[in-house]
């Protein structure tokens, strides 16, 4: 993040280099974009694994999260690392995006969620065929297991989705039962690498996390119930972590609101994972481990578009001060998606992707869920959220070989 000092010399400015925007930022902050590191793009204000599925169809999904996508740059997110693509969703938006049908942030799309029937002692062959593969994969033999990670990295995905542990508002296993086996989770994880993909999986239980470990994944999501010696072996390793504290902790405190009852709330051991989550935070920043902001948007309780009371929470709650924070959700995430030495800070030769903040969100972190705290946002350069015209002090256009106007900013 950088203040801009209001006593830089003029002279600094590049002020008759052809091709160049001069803005005039004083007083603004101009902080790198930000990067959600768990993305679920198509998940519609749900409240259950099944209406994941089957609430909304898929032509209402692709709207929506072709909406969503847009959505994010206004909100200072540049990009998004997908964590479990609706129907393959992901691939379809990065493909529109990049073919500029779409405006939305660079992505890194994830495979549909890799799942199994249910854990290894209870697996049914049954719940298979209640879900439609093009929605979600359902993979209950290895053999299956690393043909659908092929399959997946082969339509576009370059992160896939695992369930190394349940989770306790899943009907197929809890937050401390095992989903996949181990052997399951190192197939996954070296057919992934062997086509050139990372994995993440999605890890509660402690079990779950420890064998995430084992099986040599990129990312583990939630990572709720570890312990200090997962904790070091996660360092060790320089694994990304994705914590969540947001989601469980809005859906204990708002759930009612949404139609959950106090008796279901109370049957859900949230409370603990929360309590271990904030436990562990000040460890992990310690180790050293690269964390990445992104919780599970998009259930009712989480809406897309509250991002930003995610980071609050970090620091309100956690305790956590806000350029960490910040780190989390730019450099850290920059890293997830592959662009560590492209993006995710403030500096010459990196990608302009950066937002201008009225206030400073490393003294005041709610600046980012302000009405009218971010005014600016661009990507690689080129606006995509606000306007540039309150910031303009003047304008050195020449014109191209070809005779057509050089592109604006000053940037790539």
């Amino acid at each position: 993040m950088r203040r801009l000092n209001p006593c830089c010399p003029r002279r600094l400015a590049p002020l008759n280099a052809p091709g160049i925007d001069v803005l005039d930022l004083d007083g603004r902050t101009v902080m790198p974009g930000m990067t959600l590191g768990h993305t679920h793009i198509a998940y519609l204000n749900v409240l259950d694994g099944r209406e994941v599925l089957f609430k909304y169809s898929v032509p209402d999904l692709t709207l929506a999260a072709a909406r969503n996508a847009e959505n994010l740059l206004a909100l200072g997110y540049t990009a998004f690392v997908g964590a479990g693509s609706v129907s393959g969703l992901d691939m379809a938006l990065r493909r529109a995006v990049d073919r500029g049908e779409l405006r939305g942030p660079r992505i890194t799309p994830c495979s549909r969620d890799l799942m199994v029937s249910g854990p290894p002692e209870r697996r049914n062959p049954e719940v298979k065929k209640r879900i439609p593969t093009d929605l979600m994969r359902l993979a209950d033999t290895p053999e299956e297991m690393a043909e659908y990670v092929a399959t997946e990295i082969a339509q576009g995905a370059e992160i896939v989705k695992v369930f190394s542990s349940g989770d306790d508002t899943f009907p197929n296993g809890r937050s401390h039962e095992l989903l996949f086996t181990p052997e399951e989770l190192k197939i996954a994880a070296r057919t992934a690498h062997e086509h050139g993909a990372l994995i993440r999986a999605h890890s509660r239980g402690l079990d779950g996390i420890r064998n995430a470990i084992a099986a040599g994944v990129d990312v583990i999501d939630h990572a709720t119930y570890a312990d200090d010696e997962a904790l070091h072996a996660i360092a060790e390793r320089g694994i990304f972590v994705v914590p969540s504290l947001y989601q469980p902790h809005m859906l204990l405190t708002t759930g009612t609101q949404h139609g959950k009852t106090t008796e279901y709330l109370e049957t859900l051991e949230f409370e603990a994972e929360v309590a271990n989550t904030l436990r562990i935070l000040p460890i992990m920043v310690e180790l050293g481990i690269p964390i990445v902001a992104g919780d599970d948007f998009g259930f009712a309780w989480t809406p897309h578009g509250t991002y930003a009371k995610e980071l609050e929470l970090y620091v309100e709650t956690a305790g956590i001060p806000a350029p960490t924070v910040l780190t989390w959700a730019s450099a850290n995430g920059a890293r997830l998606a592959g662009r560590g030495d492209d993006a995710g800070t403030v500096q010459a030769g990196r990608l302009a992707d950066l937002v201008v903040t009225n206030g400073d969100p490393a003294q005041d972190i709610s600046v980012l869920s302000r009405p009218g705290g971010i005014e600016l946002v661009l990507l690689g350069g080129t606006p995509v959220a606000g306007s540039t015209e309150p910031f303009r002090t003047g304008t050195q256009r020449h014109a191209q070989p070809d005779g057509t106007p050089a592109p604006a900013g000053a940037v790539r």
